[in-house]
């Protein structure tokens, strides 16, 4: 709708917008960000091995700072990488 100018402007997540800035070099991210958008993996706490692999594979990009790297990838957009998120584990 942007592109077609149907509409001048879209309010969405962080991601997202980056996303679309990506896509289309005519689209610019403008103002202060208006809220933070946590984001969460969903896991079934009974499949013990998925739930390992998952904590695994976080913990080891925030390590080894892959984290660092795909913000650098896909989110520069939206400024400077901050540190990776602290983990937050929810029984």
């Amino acid at each position: 709708a942007m592109q077609q100018r149907e509409i001048d402007a879209v309010s969405t997540d962080d991601s997202i917008l980056a996303g679309l800035v990506e896509e289309d070099p005519y689209l610019h991210i403008v103002g202060p960000n208006m809220a933070t958008q946590p984001y969460g993996i969903g896991v079934n706490l009974n499949n013990t091995g998925l739930v390992r692999f998952v904590n695994g594979t976080l913990e080891r990009i925030r390590r080894d700072g892959t984290w660092n790297t795909l913000y650098r990838k896909w989110l520069t957009v939206l400024g400077p990488a901050p540190a990776p998120p602290v983990p937050r584990y929810v029984d």
